[in-house]
């Protein structure tokens, strides 16, 4: 996670023109719930420290990755994003602060599983797949997802939708187990994506695709960034 040092060196810029709209850029307690064995409150303050710098990173990448216009002061969002009962931009930061939060538990890089939510959901936490797929990385109902409440509870899910992060640590949290295993089992990061797409360990265009996407929105975090501090972000 080297590349977040510099990264958020211009992010205080972001975070004041934030406060200056009127938009808190700290990220509201998620909601999620995680499996039986989650860490415990102390634990994730904790993550929450250390995630920091990634979250903020990562809001910032995703909130320019979901601007479909801009011009001046006015930005719209995708369709999704404009639909939601939450402001995009509230839920794009709830949202980072999740996939950094759990990419530090898991040891697991949070633009990669950014990327992975882009090319599965398009960051949108009500997406549902053609076997039944749920939340922002897509868990499927019979594998990972049956353990899942959001993934199952239909009632749940419209509860959520209120919620800023629309309780989406328990869905990242148990792909991001699942990537992890994936990376422990096929020995490199395209082949456990073709695994965790396909149940097999190979590459194949959707692992290309994640990367090439994780490769995007490091580059948007970047943007803004002097060429000296440019050159720690990979």
């Amino acid at each position: 996670m080297r590349h977040v040092i510099a990264i958020a060196l211009v992010l205080v810029g972001w975070s004041h023109a934030l406060a200056q709209s009127g938009e808190d850029p700290t990220p509201p307690p998620s909601t999620g719930v995680v499996d039986d064995d989650a860490t415990t409150t102390e634990e994730n303050a904790r993550l929450d420290e250390r995630a920091g710098p990634t979250a903020l990173a990562l809001a910032r990448a995703l909130d320019a990755r979901l601007t479909v216009w801009r011009s001046g002061g006015r930005r719209v969002y995708v369709g999704h994003c404009r639909r939601a009962r939450v402001a995009c931009r509230t839920r794009v930061v709830a949202l980072a602060r999740v996939l950094a939060r759990v990419g530090v538990r898991h040891d697991v890089d949070p633009f990669l599983l950014a990327a992975m939510a882009l090319r599965e959901s398009g960051l949108n936490p009500f997406a549902e797949g053609a076997a039944g797929e749920r939340g922002i990385v897509q868990l499927h109902p019979r594998g990972v997802g049956s353990r899942v409440r959001f993934v199952r509870n239909e009632s749940y899910r419209e509860r959520c939708a209120r919620e800023a992060d629309a309780c989406q640590e328990e869905v990242v949290d148990a792909g991001a187990r699942l990537i992890a295993a994936s990376m422990a089992r096929c020995g490199g990061t395209r082949e456990a994506l073709g695994a965790y797409n396909s149940g097999a360990c190979q590459a194949t265009s959707y692992g290309d695709r994640v990367l090439e996407e994780r490769a995007n929105l490091v580059a948007l975090a970047k943007q803004g960034i002097s060429a000296a501090d440019a050159r720690l972000v990979d």
